[in-house]
């Protein structure tokens, strides 16, 4: 996968024109502008997702960070740097970051640890209730209302790869509804 993932990377060019060709080809000149500027929309949305994940994991790393100082946690930046980045892999990351930082506190400081755990945990509450859906939902396009609906009917459809990749389908499939919608409207007044 990740070797046929650089392939895909480094030809995007020659595949993007070699598939412009192809739909001009095969299909009236309405239908494949359609396709493409379907392609453009889930393009741009896709980019915007990884682009909110990441600042949702960076405002994530912070809280946990800040948190850490307030409640008098070692190793506060170290581990809530490992926060934010393990919070980038849906579902076990956020346990995997809980671990090792409750691990690396209990070789210090043992009382602290379950402070640690109950805190983050809560934060994660917080985080994946409020924080997620606004600012994802925001950098796709998405109300944070469908936000949740798109992960949890992925998530129960799909699993893992579902609940990854069901907010960047669903803020698709809302996207063209929504341009088609408004384009009928148009249409209606006129």
């Amino acid at each position: 996968s990740l070797v046929f993932s650089i392939y895909i990377l480094t030809g995007k060019d020659k595949l993007k024109e070699q598939s412009k060709r192809f739909l001009y080809a095969y299909l009236n000149k309405e239908k494949a502008e359609n396709i493409i500027e379907i392609g453009r929309t889930a393009r741009r949305i896709f980019k915007n997702f990884i682009t909110g994940q990441c600042l949702e994991a960076t405002i994530l790393g912070a809280l946990s960070i800040i948190g850490m100082f307030i409640f008098d946690i070692p190793y506060a930046v170290p581990i809530g740097v490992l926060i934010g980045v393990t919070a980038l892999i849906p579902i076990v990351g956020a346990f995997i970051g809980i671990a090792i930082g409750a691990v690396l506190i209990l070789s210090v400081e043992p009382v602290k640890v379950l402070t640690f755990i109950v805190f983050i945990l809560i934060l994660q509450q917080i985080e994946g209730n409020l924080i997620y859906p606004k600012v994802v939902g925001d950098s796709v396009g998405l109300p944070g209302i469908w936000v949740l609906v798109a992960v949890a009917v992925g998530g129960d459809l799909f699993g893992l790869i579902g609940m990854l990749l069901g907010l960047p389908v669903a803020s698709v499939i809302y996207t063209l509804v929504k341009d088609n919608m408004n384009k009928r409207l148009v249409n209606k007044k006129n």
